[in-house]
């Protein structure tokens, strides 16, 4: 009989915890989020108040990347994060095989690699201006950790 009651009483909870989750994919009015923004090259990316950047990229000629996690350097510490280069992040865009090889890996970028990686892609065609690059580099003087993950690959 108890066991009956607790079936009764927790079905209708475990149903909503897995009907919640699926309803949260995708948020609704996202326009009026102000931490959500639209990318040019057809992706959305959030910034939460903390400082965390989470972006969805669509797959193009120059990326290969479906999902970035970035972290602020001066504001988390990750040991086991290897410090990537411009040639490592060129192959990573254009290869999928290599990019594949770094999927949900912590990486680190300087500010220094981070200014060459976005003057490689505005040379690329990515619609960035040097101003925008100069805001981006004096967000983050210590650099980013970044982790890619290929959805869907």
């Amino acid at each position: 009989m108890k066991r009956k009651f607790l079936m009764l009483t927790l079905m209708p909870l475990v149903l909503s915890v897995i009907v919640s989750s699926t309803m949260a994919i995708g948020p609704q009015r996202a326009e009026n989020n102000p931490h959500i923004t639209a990318m040019p090259e057809g992706g959305v990316e959030l910034v939460t108040p903390s400082g965390v950047i989470h972006e969805w990229v669509a797959d193009t000629e120059t990326s290969v990347i479906d999902y970035e996690h970035v972290l602020d350097a001066s504001k988390a510490k990750i040991p086991n994060a290897k410090p990537l280069t411009l040639a490592e992040l060129q192959e990573m865009m254009s290869d999928p095989e290599i990019a594949l090889q770094h999927e949900n890996k912590w990486g680190y970028m300087s500010n220094t690699v981070l200014k060459d990686f976005f003057e490689w892609l505005m040379s690329m065609g990515y619609p960035i201006t040097p101003e925008e690059i100069a805001l981006i580099l004096s967000m983050y003087p210590e650099g980013v950790y970044v982790m890619f993950v290929n959805v869907g690959k």
